[in-house]
């Protein structure tokens, strides 16, 4: 449920650079909070 919350969130995008730039952000959150993301996943950190 986290994950589709932060990524996805039922969010229309208006065009694929809108996209891209999610994605990009995700991505980005992901490299600053691994332990907090790998708890999330249900991996020890």
């Amino acid at each position: 449920m986290w994950l589709k919350d932060e990524v996805i969130a039922n969010v229309l995008h208006k065009d694929q650079d809108d996209i891209a730039h999610s994605i990009t952000r995700f991505e980005h959150y992901v490299l600053q909070h691994p332990d907090e993301v790998l708890r999330r996943i249900g991996c020890a950190a």
